[in-house]
């Protein structure tokens, strides 16, 4: 049989496509485990693309199939990111004062996710200019979580497990900040203990709010 009735076999079975999105993703997932080291420790604006090609063990062509632009690949690696961390905080949208738990369990990852940590950082701080590329993101998705924090916080407050007069919306807000800067404390020194940190946090907040 010649090489053409393979293919087209193949193409008909199904069985070549899925062999080919099977290796498409698996590149496209070294790409961005690449992305996200390189951009952690160098930066974004330190970065190019054919560094993250090459620390990805693909050709800068086979990286450009997937992701055509620096910002295209940096979305991605954002997607990533935020999809992980969904996956974590938002699992149960009624966790009432439980979301500080969830929140505090969710630092417990950095240590082993801390390129995900110091590229998101680093991505924050570079594009804190409204001129910044992906500002319209990352400032998007600030407000997204303190909405969602908020919601959660407001919706405890109604079944009264929170007192009236907290200001839940000022609540997430501080939440998110409080966070924020332990990350930042963090990536200067890994040897903060940020899991106790975060869980004592957890409790007091906990307690300042329970009805």
């Amino acid at each position: 049989m010649t090489r053409q009735y393979h293919l087209a076999a193949a193409q008909e079975t199904g069985g070549f496509k899925k062999t080919v999105s099977a290796k498409g993703k698996a590149r496209k997932e070294l790409i961005v485990d690449a992305a996200t080291r390189l951009v952690a420790h160098n930066g974004s604006r330190g970065t190019n693309l054919a560094e993250i090609a090459a620390e990805a063990g693909v050709s800068q062509s086979g990286l450009l199939y997937h992701y055509s632009s620096k910002e295209a690949l940096l979305n991605a690696v954002l997607d990533r990111r935020d999809e992980a961390e969904d996956e974590v905080l938002w699992h149960d949208t009624d966790a009432g004062l439980g979301i500080l738990d969830v929140i505090a369990n969710n630092v417990t990852r950095w240590a082993s996710h801390s390129h995900a940590v110091g590229m998101h950082t680093v991505l924050v701080v570079e594009n804190l200019g409204d001129d910044g590329a992906l500002h319209p993101r990352l400032a998007g998705r600030y407000h997204v979580t303190v909405d969602r924090v908020g919601s959660v916080l407001a919706a405890a407050q109604d079944r009264g497990e929170i007192r009236a007069d907290v200001d839940t919306r000022l609540k997430a807000i501080e939440i998110i900040a409080f966070i924020n800067g332990l990350e930042t404390a963090w990536l200067l020194d890994p040897e903060i203990p940020v899991a106790m940190t975060a869980k004592a946090w957890a409790a007091q907040q906990r307690l300042a709010m329970a009805a």
